[in-house]
């Protein structure tokens, strides 16, 4: 297993029915972490790399509602 972690910028807020679906998505094969600083606007998601990628993790997140933007550059701390 190969663990990655992608960060994202979002826009707008996280409600409770994103809140909701991102405490599901740990159900989905490769989530296995979730950090949200609400300061930065960021969105980290820890996965294994073996399962998913950047552009599985971005289009998990859409799915799930959430606004993302544009990925944060790599190095970036959520």
């Amino acid at each position: 297993m190969t663990t990655v972690v992608v960060v994202f910028k979002y826009q707008g807020e996280l409600g409770l029915p994103q809140a909701q679906k991102l405490g599901e998505s740990y159900t989905r094969l490769g989530v296995r972490k979730i950090l949200i600083n609400e300061k930065e606007q960021t969105i980290a998601m820890e996965y294994d790399a073996t399962r998913m990628d950047r552009n599985g993790v971005a289009a998990l997140l859409r799915r799930l509602g959430v606004p993302i933007a544009e990925p944060v550059a790599p190095g970036t701390q959520p």
